[in-house]
């Protein structure tokens, strides 16, 4: 009897790592988890993290339903996040357990598909290249649904390459599944969706043009066959889950809110500039050294005379600028050496890779009228996978050479790649952790003030901070359904406004930050905290310094840290 394609392919992938790729593979998955854990992240300020986790309560109780809030129907970021906080509890583990399985998983179907497309090395390359990529790097260990989007794209075209390759409806089928669930974390798995469409479209144009006669692969239709049935799936579930029963909910509320059509809910700005990601991707002027993002870690290191020059070229005071290191660069080059090779095994991925950063730049959030992609550097990690691919398909093709390099000319072509290699990594490192000690101490914050509250003898019916602590305090406190959290006058997103004393709820912790910290905050003309007990807490006499974390001097002498996540503990009884 015939064997079906995923008894072949679950037969074929278990014997066809020989030893010494399975040992390679096994390094990388290795080196990717002990630099995650080392880095760990947890809850962070480079998302919307607290959107995601505040869910896990409802979910873990049973109690969960969708609402109008977008977050509420990403529930491949959702579900499994709420599973991995109930097994390792409101911690940075838990909330980084899902992002960190779906890196791994994602590191192993990049390898897939180079190994697919070009050769064993070329995936290993690849996988390598995806494991160090500054931007994963960042997200990979947060509670963000990039890197589960990641991984449902990257298996997703993974499965479309096995179907091309093996004429299979089925991993066609797989493919499509795999790119819906992709949606359920993000609708940006949907550039997938649209890139096979095209591709599939060209490529029958292009062979029906070589052949004189119609040819399409009436197989490939099985993406969307695919598609359509995890849609139907997902129908099901939502006559449980969303308001009124509506099977296509999510489809409607994301169609909503991406496209600027009206409704309670809807993307409030977008980005309309056409060269976003162009800064995003070349973030360097080139007048200094790779060292420098060393530079800020130490204030002093930075300070002037050469320092100064040297930090100029590695700037990381924009972080949204500057999170994909030396890649853009490595992947544009790696790009134009393929084309002028003419590598045909590399097409698949060059054409997946510039169709989506150029939709991503260029393209619409609605297909009704012109509404310009909302942008984020973050939302390039759906491209990631095949830019690494180009990469590594690229490294490995200069390595190979004609085919008949031999000797030094072989060695020396090895010895450069190896070099590309080492710089790459070398200035990915510094990136990734300046963005786990910025994160991190800023944490420490949150999470001395939640320790303060959560074992504290004294009555608790609310806990108010300026800034963004109150969107994290909940998570480390457990989200306690006994405690209201919540801003106090936080002039652009709202609050509650207590001017005085006595509007002060009793019961009551207040997080406060010194004087200059408020001064320093309100510069940004993002939080307006206009009550004067928040200046001079000493004026109020029904407040009580609870805990001075600024007496805390390792806390205090932390470099960097985000002013608005600092503050002292009063109490009003």
């Amino acid at each position: 009897m015939r064997k079906g394609f995923l008894e072949r392919f679950w037969a074929g992938a278990a014997g066809c790592l020989s030893k010494r790729e399975t040992q390679y593979l096994a390094a990388i998955l290795i080196f990717g988890l002990v630099l995650s854990l080392l880095l760990i992240k947890g809850p962070s300020f480079y998302g919307d993290d607290a959107s995601y986790t505040q869910y896990a309560p409802s979910i873990l109780s049973g109690t969960f339903s969708e609402s109008i809030n977008i977050f509420s129907i990403r529930l491949m970021a959702d579900y499994p996040l709420a599973a991995f906080i109930g097994l390792f509890g409101y911690t940075d583990i838990g909330a980084a357990a899902w992002s960190l399985l779906s890196y791994l998983i994602a590191i192993i179907a990049v390898y897939l598909i180079g190994r697919e497309l070009y050769t064993p090395r070329a995936g290993l390359l690849s996988a390598l290249l995806f494991s160090l990529y500054p931007l994963i790097l960042k997200y990979n260990s947060t509670p963000e649904p990039m890197l589960p989007l990641a991984m449902f794209v990257s298996l997703s075209a993974l499965f479309f390459v096995y179907g091309r390759k093996k004429k299979s409806i089925s991993a066609y089928v797989i493919s499509g599944i795999l790119a819906f669930l992709g949606t359920l974390a993000n609708p940006l798995a949907y550039l997938y969706v649209l890139f096979y469409a095209v591709y599939i479209l060209l490529d029958a144009v292009y062979r029906s043009a070589r052949s004189r006669r119609i040819e399409f692969d009436f197989r490939s239709l099985g993406v969307i066959l695919g598609l359509l049935t995890a849609m139907a799936a997902l129908g099901y579930v939502n006559l449980l889950l969303s308001p009124g029963g509506n099977p296509f909910y999510e489809i409607g509320l994301t169609s909503n809110y991406y496209s600027a059509a009206g409704g309670p809910d809807e993307i409030f700005y977008t980005n309309p500039s056409l060269t976003f990601y162009l800064s995003g991707y070349f973030p360097y002027d080139f007048t200094g050294t790779v060292l420098s993002p060393l530079l800020h870690l130490n204030p002093q290191g930075a300070a002037g005379g050469i320092s100064n020059w040297l930090a100029s070229t590695f700037s990381l005071n924009s972080l949204n600028q500057n999170e994909v290191g030396l890649f853009g660069y490595a992947a544009v080059i790696s790009g134009i050496y393929l084309l002028l090779k003419r590598d045909r095994r590399s097409y698949f991925a060059l054409s997946a890779a510039s169709f989506l950063a150029a939709y991503m730049e260029f393209g619409s959030m609605s297909v009704t009228h012109y509404f310009p992609i909302y942008k984020l550097m973050r939302f390039t990690i759906v491209a990631a996978p095949m830019i690494v691919l180009v990469m590594g398909i690229a490294l490995e093709s200069f390595m190979l050479g004609n085919g008949r390099t031999r000797g030094k000319r072989k060695l020396w072509r090895t010895a450069a790649a190896v070099m590309i290699l080492a710089v790459l990594f070398a200035t990915s490192i510094p990136l990734d952790y300046y963005y786990y000690a910025y994160n991190h101490n800023s944490m420490l914050f949150v999470k001395a003030m939640s320790n303060a509250v959560k074992h504290s003898d004294l009555p608790v019916r609310s806990v108010y901070a300026p800034g963004e602590i109150p969107y994290y305090m909940p998570f480390y406190l457990g989200y306690p359904g006994n405690i209201n959290i919540g801003q106090y006058d936080d002039g652009a997103y709202g609050g509650t406004f207590m001017p005085t004393c006595a509007s002060i709820p009793n019961e009551t912790f207040l997080v406060i930050p010194t004087n200059a910290t408020i001064q320093y905050i309100n510069g940004y003309n993002l939080w307006n905290i206009n009550e004067t007990w928040a200046y001079n807490p000493s004026e109020c006499g029904d407040l009580s310094l609870y805990a001075d974390l600024y007496a805390n001097s390792t806390l205090v002498n932390l470099y960097p840290v985000a002013p608005d996540f600092t503050g002292n503990i009063y109490y009003k009884a």
